[in-house]
């Protein structure tokens, strides 16, 4: 009775595993198609740049269930970067402040679903954590066809939620994902500081929650991308989207 209960277990657990990888190959395969598909889109709008000034948008509701969808505009014009709003129905003004900082970057990302729908593998379509995404799959074909480029990802905060002091006092909290604090990212926040006189603090260096460590993208990333994770508090993402003033400083000093 015993070894008909293992048998019966090993059985169990190759159908399983054999699932699992039928899924992520699938997975991989659509993925894959979808990539080369946004590369031509991509490849298409840049050919008919030339000489002209041109902005494209793509809603991309796959049909495929291994590749949940994204939105996508692109422009000619603008600094090789990506403004990306991930949380659009969770964090709320990301996308507008994110729309903001389009009209300094040639492309603009965002979900078209919200992040806690889950996917047909039953994760959920967390466009800061799901792989296999439209979003990611752009990024990483636009990434073919510039030298370098940066991400600005718009998040969202309740400091009241937060667990250190300096955490619940902040304004803005912004990191490099997994990587370590540059230069570059101190010397944004110090404009935010200074010039709009907010609570700006870089992680890891001055804070300590909300790095965006786990993010997607540091995964993903292509070696030539910089990637700026952006938590925003819910009273100055209500100010930014009622003060014209506020946000265009605050786009000079995010893409400094």
């Amino acid at each position: 009775m015993m070894m008909q209960a293992k048998r019966l277990l090993a059985i169990i657990l190759l159908l399983l595993t054999s699932a699992s990888y039928a899924s992520s190959s699938s997975q991989n395969g659509a993925y894959a198609v979808t990539k080369a598909q946004l590369a031509q889109w991509l490849s298409t709008q840049t050919n008919l740049a030339q000489g002209n000034e041109l902005t494209s948008a793509l809603t991309l509701v796959t049909k495929d269930e291994h590749v949940i969808a994204g939105e996508i505009k692109y422009q000619s014009s603008g600094s090789q970067c990506i403004a990306y709003a991930p949380h659009r129905y969770f964090d709320k003004h990301s996308y507008p402040i994110a729309m903001a900082l389009f009209t300094e970057c040639q492309v603009f990302l965002a979900n078209t679903i919200h992040r806690n729908t889950l996917a047909a593998d039953g994760q959920k379509s967390d466009l800061g954590k799901y792989h296999y995404s439209v979003t990611n799959a752009f990024i990483q074909s636009y990434a073919n066809t510039v030298d370098q480029f940066v991400i600005y990802q718009i998040h969202g905060f309740d400091p009241k939620k937060r667990h250190t002091k300096k955490a619940r006092n902040s304004d803005v909290i912004i990191s490099h994902g997994a990587k370590p604090a540059t230069a570059k990212l101190q010397q944004i926040s110090q404009c935010l500081t200074d010039k709009l006189q907010l609570a700006s603090y870089v992680y890891p260096l001055e804070v300590t929650e909300l790095g965006g460590t786990k993010n997607i993208l540091n995964k993903i990333l292509p070696s030539n991308g910089e990637f700026f994770h952006i938590e925003l508090s819910d009273i100055l993402r209500e100010q930014l989207v009622q003060q014209p003033t506020l946000m265009s400083q605050f786009k000079i000093c995010i893409t400094l």
